[in-house]
């Protein structure tokens, strides 16, 4: 008997010994999760703003694509005109959702090169930290088709 009073007496002061967080455990958790949220909260704008950049260049690469594809099958070598380009210029600018968007849509002719023409898309835009991107280009080419008297 003797021997359970011992293990009796044994649990009973190791229940005794501590239960809970003193006051200055808790007060020392409390400091390092603030610390860890107050360096947490600007990397996470960060990553959002990050996050908004690439999204808005992965929706103006769409969008700058798109007026390719719609200029390419529209247009032959003989319609490309500076004024036409226009209309698909002021026709983009209304669908893009970017921060002051600038948009350039031109008609280059090399005159060494008369059956050559190329329409030059450029796209820029500013950031969500107010800075104007690195721009985006796509280039068309068109060709003139010859004639079966040029052949000859």
């Amino acid at each position: 008997m003797k021997i359970f009073r011992r293990n009796n007496q044994l649990q009973c002061s190791s229940l005794r010994t501590r239960k809970g967080f003193s006051i200055l455990e808790a007060f020392v958790s409390m400091i390092l999760i603030s610390a860890t949220v107050s360096i947490a909260i600007p990397a996470l704008r960060v990553i959002n703003l990050q996050r908004k950049s690439i999204d808005q260049r992965l929706l103006a690469t769409m969008e700058v694509a798109n007026l390719g594809e719609r200029i390419a099958a529209e247009n032959s070598w003989h319609s490309l005109t500076p004024d036409r380009l226009a209309q698909y210029q002021s026709g983009m600018l209304k669908q893009l959702n970017l921060k002051e968007p600038q948009l350039s849509v031109t008609l280059i002719q090399n005159e060494k090169e008369p059956t050559k023409r190329q329409v030059r898309i450029q796209i820029s835009w500013k950031n969500p930290y107010g800075e104007r991107v690195d721009p985006l280009l796509l280039s068309l080419w068109f060709h003139r088709e010859r004639s079966s008297h040029e052949s000859k």
